[in-house]
């Protein structure tokens, strides 16, 4: 009889949760809960392309610094190997 009174319950509780899910409040909440996950996606696909232009930045910097560096050394090497022949 226990299994009965747990099943009923059961629907009980199920009806009354989906007529509270789909209550005018419950769906107000809805729509500013998703507005403000828009709202977050939004703003964090901004930052995301700020940060990507300044890693764009930073990369073509180290590339030139980089560049720099390897005619510094070619520059030293041919001064030493010029001045040996």
């Amino acid at each position: 009889m226990t299994k009965g009174w747990a099943f009923a319950s059961g629907i009980v509780v199920g009806t009354a949760g989906l007529s509270v899910l789909t209550s005018k409040l419950v769906m107000k909440g809805y729509k500013y809960l998703f507005a403000g996950a828009m709202i977050a996606r939004d703003r964090i696909m901004a930052d995301s392309e700020k940060v990507q232009a300044a890693v764009s930045n930073i990369t073509a910097e180290a590339k030139e610094l980089t560049e720099r560096y390897y005619e510094k050394l070619d520059k030293e090497y041919e001064e030493e190997n010029g001045a040996e022949t």
